[in-house]
């Protein structure tokens, strides 16, 4: 029996029709009975059209995730295996090659086809991520904020770094800030022409590179950084780093001058940098050095200062620890005052003066409570 009804379509499904109105040399009616086929059978094998739309869209990435596993390109891997690598290289930065290896340069223009590019990545080898690119500029752009949304802290980072180092070398973009949520990690990008292509970014390294000095250097001298930690732990961290020639210096009673080694650690002259930013190099470098127990450093302008905190008893080490210090601020040319009790020390600053004006030493005995 022929039943005959008429029924309206937008063009939007017209055009979705074509294929099989091309099939069916333009008979709508057949293009519609094979639709209705194509129906029955998608809803005899699945609970909804939705799920069989999703299963066709998901399939063809799954049949070529297959194909590149059979060949050898990739292998399944377990996935709490997975995320114990993605753990335990944290902190390193990876090499240029495995960034060109994971986003094909040559495939991406602007930041639009980056994020398409890495969503159908994700897709293709069930990624369980979804990322979200926002700028003013996608061609070339001044800032930029990249969000990667679901799976795991780790493997989100992981990608980030890829990301990160691939808009450092393509677009000259820095890592500004991270911010890592629950659920997200976004990342704040901002232009920063003055580093070579060649050269890591500062944010990258700050960000994501923070462990690989430190990484290489175990690698390269395993068995030496090995003892070295094994001492420090086993003498709970009462041990005291000094350079060769100072300790020379210190074993003849004399007093050695720390400013040259702090130098090289900042690569600045001491006399050039400014009394904060040299406060704050000075309390990471004696601190890492286990030479005091603690150091306070106060920024306030006007009224800076460095209370150093020691545990030695021999009042004439005490002496010359405080003349030791003191050559470095001697240095900067910033005037300052000391005091000194039995367990601390204290430089005080006269910020209002660059005339070197000799220190009071006081040293005052305190009986301990």
């Amino acid at each position: 029996m022929l039943i005959r009804k008429n029924i309206s379509l937008d063009d939007k499904y017209l055009k979705k029709l074509q294929p099989l109105l091309d099939t069916n040399d333009g008979n709508l009616s057949a293009a519609v009975r094979d639709t209705i086929e194509v129906a029955d059978t998608a809803l005899t094998y699945h609970k909804s059209i939705d799920e069989a739309i999703k299963f066709l869209k998901e399939n063809p990435a799954r049949e070529e995730l297959n194909d590149t596993i059979q060949n050898g390109e990739n292998v399944v891997i377990n996935k709490t295996i997975l995320e114990c690598l993605f753990k335990y290289i944290k902190g390193r930065l990876m090499s240029e090659e495995l960034v060109n290896e994971l986003i094909n340069p040559f495939e991406i223009q602007d930041m639009k086809q980056l994020e398409e590019y890495l969503n159908r990545i994700f897709r293709s080898y069930q990624w369980a991520i979804r990322t979200s690119i926002k700028c003013e500029d996608i061609h070339n752009p001044e800032s930029a904020l990249v969000i990667f949304s679901n799976a795991t802290v780790n493997s989100r980072d992981f990608f980030a770094q890829l990301v990160a180092h691939f808009l450092a070398r393509w677009k000259q973009l820095d890592v500004e800030n991270i911010f890592r949520r629950a659920n997200s990690t976004q990342i704040s990008f901002k232009k920063n022409s003055s580093i070579s292509p060649n050269e890591t970014m500062p944010g990258i390294r700050k960000h994501f590179g923070y462990l690989d000095i430190i990484c290489k250097e175990l690698d390269e001298n395993t068995d030496f950084w090995t003892q070295v930690m094994y001492t420090y732990n086993c003498e709970k961290y009462n041990l005291v780093t000094l350079h060769r020639s100072q300790l020379e210096v210190f074993a003849t009673g004399d007093i050695p001058n720390p400013t040259k080694i702090l130098e090289r650690m900042c690569k600045q002259s001491v006399s050039d940098m400014t009394l904060p930013d040299l406060l704050i190099q000075f309390k990471r470098m004696y601190l890492a050095t286990q030479l005091v127990k603690n150091i306070e450093i106060c920024l306030e302008p006007e009224r800076e200062s460095v209370t150093i905190f020691h545990d030695f008893k021999n009042e004439k080490f005490i002496r010359n620890l405080v003349e030791y210090f003191s050559n470095i601020f001697r240095e900067n040319g910033t005037s300052f005052e000391t005091s000194s009790y039995s367990s601390m020390i204290e430089f005080r600053f006269n910020t209002n003066s660059k005339l070197y004006i000799p220190n009071s030493y006081i040293m005052e005995e305190q009986e301990d409570t």
